[in-house]
């Protein structure tokens, strides 16, 4: 599906590009190395998690597997949802379009299925497998590196990350 057919898309043809409070998520997909997925986003030229907002009618569960398909041919299992990202700061952000969004995000964990990887609907250029220590700051998309941060301590057995 196309952004212009989704439930945002559709909600910013009727409001433009005023700021939207969107529920979405992020998922950390590892393979049985511990590396996490992470793709290059077509618009803002970062790396970031495949991530999304939830579509009208979808389960969180639903949306993290769409995610994951669409944005990195992933297939998943054994979810885990570890935390919840909702600063108003960190998660606020202008899109390149102009579009404003401030981010309600379910943080998981899902093992990677055997599959190729890569993109399937335009928002990724590329995608990658890493050690999540070895995810630079710089290049990363802003309003997910927090959630970077919470999966390293949710990893190090700190618990439930809610932000």
């Amino acid at each position: 599906m196309g952004f212009a057919e989704s439930y945002l898309g559709q909600l910013r043809a009727a409001v433009g590009s005023r700021p939207l409070i969107a529920v979405g998520v992020r998922v950390f997909i590892e393979d049985a190395q511990g590396r996490i997925v992470i793709v290059h986003r077509t618009d803002t030229k970062d790396w970031g998690l495949p991530a999304g907002a939830l579509e009208l009618g979808e389960s969180l569960t639903d949306a993290i597997h769409r995610e994951a398909h669409e944005e990195a041919n992933a297939r998943l299992e054994g979810i885990e949802v570890f935390g919840i990202s909702s600063d108003p700061v960190a998660d606020s952000f202008t899109y390149p379009n102009g579009d404003q969004i401030q981010n309600v995000s379910i943080l998981a964990r899902a093992a990677l299925l055997e599959g190729t990887l890569g993109g399937n609907d335009g928002e990724t250029a590329d995608v990658r497998l890493i050690a999540p220590e070895d995810i630079p700051q710089a290049g990363f998309t802003r309003p997910e590196w927090p959630s970077v941060q919470a999966y390293l301590r949710w990893k190090r057995g700190e618990g439930f990350q809610f932000f």
